[in-house]
């Protein structure tokens, strides 16, 4: 079958989006994905996957256009439209499905599951990369980070959600001096872009066994790393999502964005949220979504760290 799978622009959208392709991920299948380059690595490691197309917005809805005249010339089997494009309009096709719900009252990983009528939803899934796999073993003896590891997302692409600096910087060091050693390494993940905030928070923790890894990994790799941690805490983001498909124990601090949409899904998934709802936070005079201000700082070091140690410490 002859699917053309158009894929989400974020990160944690397209992980959260896995259970679709995975659903399809069949030997008779042939995917074609459309998606941005954020998010291209999860959508390519499927293996039904042999074409991708990478896209760059551009304005007046051009890049339609553009993968419009980089698509075969042929009539699909099935298109797969999680961005409600003009793009599934042109195309033939014999069949299609548009994503298009604005449930704010249902989980993502639900929401997309019921766009191909699962009964039971499937938890987000990422191939594993063996290739990524050996680099990561190789790294962790090189640089000689020990276990058991702690990885923290301190940084999103939106400073409104990003829990203060110096709340992670207690919260770090709270948790390495715990007389149970909770960890021996902290490794500190983020783009390229977040790279000289981790690099404050690590000069800011002035220890040995801190590792800014910002920006020096492929997402796959990040990946395969966090499979190897005790422990991942970070904002509401792509790599805590990230996280949360690795299986790895995984805290999600949640303010100006909805956890009934977006909380980490897993059994070893977990959040915690501001005392303010988000309507509280977002919907209220005055409030700017361009402002840099954090709306996380009412999210308390202590109420973070008990509900860390409760997760640490428990073994199911």
């Amino acid at each position: 079958m002859k699917i053309l799978f158009i894929g989400n622009s974020r990160l944690g959208d397209a992980i959260l989006s896995t259970p679709v392709i995975n659903y399809y991920n069949k030997k008779k299948n042939n995917i074609t994905v459309i998606c941005s380059g954020l998010s291209k690595e999860i959508y390519s490691s499927f293996s039904s996957v042999d074409k991708l197309i990478e896209l760059k917005k551009k304005k007046r809805g051009l890049h339609w256009l553009q993968a419009y005249l980089l698509l075969d010339s042929l009539k699909w089997d099935l298109v797969i439209d999680l961005r409600n494009s003009i793009l599934s309009r042109l195309v033939r096709k014999t069949k299609v499905l548009r994503f298009n719900s604005k449930n704010i009252k249902i989980h993502k990983v639900d929401d997309y599951c019921k766009l191909i009528n699962l009964k039971t939803s499937r938890a987000p899934y990422i191939p594993t990369n063996f290739a990524y796999q050996n680099s990561i073993k190789d790294l962790i003896i090189k640089q000689s980070i020990r276990m058991p590891i702690l990885a923290v997302a301190p940084i999103t692409n939106w400073k409104r959600k990003d829990w203060p600096l110096n709340n992670y910087m207690t919260l770090i060091k709270k948790l390495l001096n715990d007389e149970k050693n909770y960890f021996s390494s902290v490794i500190l993940l983020g783009s390229k872009d977040e790279k000289y905030f981790c690099s404050q928070l690590k000069d800011s923790l002035d220890n040995a066994n801190i590792y800014n890894l910002a920006g020096s990994l492929e997402i796959l790799e990040i990946f395969e790393l966090l499979k190897l941690c005790k422990f991942f805490i970070g904002n509401d983001s792509g790599l805590t999502h990230l996280a949360a498909a690795s299986k790895t124990k995984t805290l999600a601090l949640f303010g100006p964005s909805r956890d009934e949409n977006y909380r980490p899904w897993g059994k070893n998934s977990y959040f915690i949220r501001t005392p303010e709802s988000y309507s509280q936070l977002v919907e209220v005079d005055g409030y700017s979504r361009f402002d840099n201000n954090s709306l996380m700082k009412s999210l308390l070091v202590k109420d973070v760290l008990k509900v860390s140690i409760n997760i640490i410490s428990n073994r199911n």
